[in-house]
């Protein structure tokens, strides 16, 4: 049974694991106080969120809420350069931890936590929420069961818009010490699991192309959280990570794909596009719809145009986790985060390992991460 959960790092993503936990914890442990405690630096935003969420207790430190027995559950949602030292003291005290993509700046840097990982009894995994997306999680299981034929090609692209304002302030995120690659590691890392849970591992990457389309930026004048404005400095500072990414792999299994990662897509906003090509089918996935995914079967007749295939109550997830499981129903970000955590929190209450997005898989696509790095620029953070 659980008995307390942890967020450390009361930012944006921090409240999406608020929420989850919120959710589905009850399922697991029905007595107050098992959402314990919201830790961050800034006292305010952790009490903020601890008051939206419903979490007892408020922290600033992270070493005393990993060192406190009555927290056993501890979500890693800090900057990305914090990743590696939290995770692996948490694993370290014996808790069970579900860290935040990026893993690390580097499959150096991750290697450690997925040694530790490898040799703790507690349950850990890396946040790759998007496997949970109903329509992908079925698109997966046509291409292992072969309705699509044998893999060919598969493309995706993840295109976010957050950074598309030059007015926007600068932080971590422009710099290559703390965020490490820039598009391609916060939103890429993401397609890059992507490719894996479809087609499998990565054999090579080709070739790979980045730019850096807005090359300064002011510093804000006061604390900053999210991707929100604030009141700027006149002092400016350079961005030294991608704003743009694209990358061509190759996989084990035979197939070619392409990568495409950018935070500065105007219009964008936070999609994922997926296209899976087989040699008797392709099916297409956006998360601009994401009550359906769309396929396309090779018969004896020819081609059939794209049919679309819609959520109903046996798609992955939707039976037994969304309140109305209607045929067609429409499942947005916070549901799939949700169905996420309540998988963790399974896994931890059966007592077996996280396998659908492990530390494994985060430090497996980290290895990607800096392939596509070295080919494009010869640019790798190094072990710290």
């Amino acid at each position: 049974m659980v008995k307390g959960i942890a967020i450390i790092g009361a930012g944006m993503i921090g409240a999406a694991h608020a929420s989850a936990y919120r959710q589905y914890a009850h399922r697991f442990n029905p007595a107050p106080g098992v959402l314990h405690t919201v830790c961050d630096m800034n006292g305010m935003a952790a009490r903020k969120l601890a008051a939206d969420w419903g979490f007892a207790h408020v922290a600033t430190d992270w070493k005393k809420v990993i060192a406190d027995p009555q927290v056993d559950v501890v979500s890693v949602c800090l900057p990305n350069f914090l990743h590696t030292e939290v995770t692996l003291a948490a694993l370290a005290a014996g808790k069970h931890v579900l860290c935040e993509k990026p893993l690390a700046l580097s499959a150096a840097q991750a290697r450690p936590v997925h040694e530790a990982a490898l040799k703790a009894t507690t349950v850990s995994g890396t946040v790759f929420n998007y496997r949970r997306i109903p329509a992908l999680a079925e698109i997966r299981a046509r291409v292992v069961a072969g309705d699509l034929g044998r893999p060919v090609q598969i493309s995706v692209a993840f295109q976010c818009d957050y950074a598309a304002d030059p007015l926007l302030p600068h932080l971590w995120r422009y710099e290559f010490a703390k965020a490490g690659p820039g598009a391609l590691l916060d939103v890429g890392t993401h397609a890059v699991d992507m490719l894996r849970f479809l087609f499998g591992e990565v054999q090579g990457v080709v070739g790979a192309a980045s730019k850096i389309s807005i090359a300064e930026r002011r510093l804000p004048l006061g604390t900053t959280s999210g991707h929100g404005h604030v009141a700027l400095s006149d002092k400016m500072a350079a961005v030294d990570n991608d704003d743009v990414m694209t990358a061509l792999l190759r996989f084990a299994n035979g197939a070619q794909g392409t990568m495409t990662a950018s935070r500065v897509a105007v219009g964008s906003g936070n999609r994922l596009t997926v296209e899976v090509m087989g040699t008797r089918g392709t099916a297409r996935f956006t998360t601009e719809t994401p009550s359906y995914y769309e396929m396309a079967l090779l018969t004896e007749g020819g081609p059939t145009g794209f049919q679309r295939i819609m959520n109903r109550p046996g798609s992955p997830n939707i039976g037994g986790l969304v309140a109305v499981p209607h045929d067609s129903v429409a499942v947005g970000y916070s549901e799939w985060f949700g169905f996420m955590i309540h998988e963790f929190l399974t896994c931890i209450a059966e007592g077996r390992a996280f396998d659908n997005g492990s530390i494994a898989d985060g430090y497996h696509t980290a290895i990607v991460l800096d392939a596509i790095q070295r080919e494009c620029c010869n640019k790798v953070p190094p072990l710290t």
